[in-house]
């Protein structure tokens, strides 16, 4: 046996050798993210999410390296992202003094002139809500651990002084004890689970949910919050074959709704 066969043989043991090792180590990932029960998206697909994960990590150097910065993007930039994510899934809204954003003069649009100031809105704490947010157990580069904990949270409801009414002289008014809701978000954008969750979701916060251009259907219900209804071309609609309005469907949808929305 002349040492160049010596070596060829090493090297194919090597390189099997590799192949195994990586093939058994992907059935160990594989079978460990099948059977954990903390990301959905890692037990449905296990590839994807480790490649998701990967990306999302090595996102803000790409992003401030190669791509835009992380007050750049639209609608939304990461920054305002990750707001979202921190105040909603980790009860979080430290963030660090001052600003990475360049101000400049300008025009922008605003509201109101004289907008009332947070120590000017009187606001009921006294029950909380119960829910649940997030907290991270180990953080590493490829993946991370994190679990599930209940909490009590305030939920900044308007008294009874500072309520939104909405048609203040009707017999049944729209009285408002939330300043945040949900804007309209279809059946058909969404499906039946999302539909689902966000109407429970937003019954248990105590706020409203309108419906958007799909109109009521019966996962909008299931939390049995208040329902704002927007009428329009969707498929749970108060319309007939011919577009026209049936007294009928808005009548049987009444019992349900707050608010009609006409779009």
């Amino acid at each position: 046996m002349t040492f160049l066969t010596v070596m060829q043989f090493i090297v194919n043991i090597i390189v099997v050798g590799f192949l195994l090792t990586v093939i058994v180590i992907g059935l160990i990932w594989l079978i460990k993210d099948k059977r954990q029960s903390q990301h959905s998206v890692l037990r449905n697909y296990p590839l994807l999410a480790r490649i998701r994960y990967i990306s999302e990590k090595m996102g803000p150097e790409l992003r401030q390296y190669l791509f835009s910065g992380d007050n750049e993007g639209k609608p939304f930039s990461r920054n305002d992202y990750k707001n979202i994510v921190l105040a909603g899934k980790y009860n979080s809204r430290m963030t660090s003094f001052g600003t990475t954003k360049d101000y400049q003069d300008g025009f922008y649009i605003q509201n109101t002139m004289f907008p009332m100031q947070r120590n000017e809105i009187s606001v009921d704490n006294t029950t909380l809500l119960s829910t649940f947010i997030y907290k991270i157990a180990n953080e590493r580069l490829f993946s991370r651990e994190e679990y599930r904990v209940p909490t009590k949270i305030d939920p900044y409801y308007l008294s009874d002084d500072h309520a939104i009414k909405l048609g203040e002289h009707l017999k049944h008014p729209f009285i408002l004890k939330r300043i945040v809701g949900q804007s309209g978000m279809s059946y058909g954008a969404l499906g039946k689970n999302a539909i689902t969750a966000l109407s429970k979701g937003l019954a248990k916060a105590g706020t409203w949910m309108n419906t958007g251009e799909g109109g009521l259907s019966e996962y909008h219900l299931k939390g049995n919050g208040d329902i704002i209804f927007q009428i329009g071309p969707g498929l749970f609609g108060v319309r007939d074959k011919e577009g026209n309005l049936v007294k009928v469907y808005l009548k049987r949808s009444h019992s349900y709704l707050t608010y009609v929305h006409l779009s």
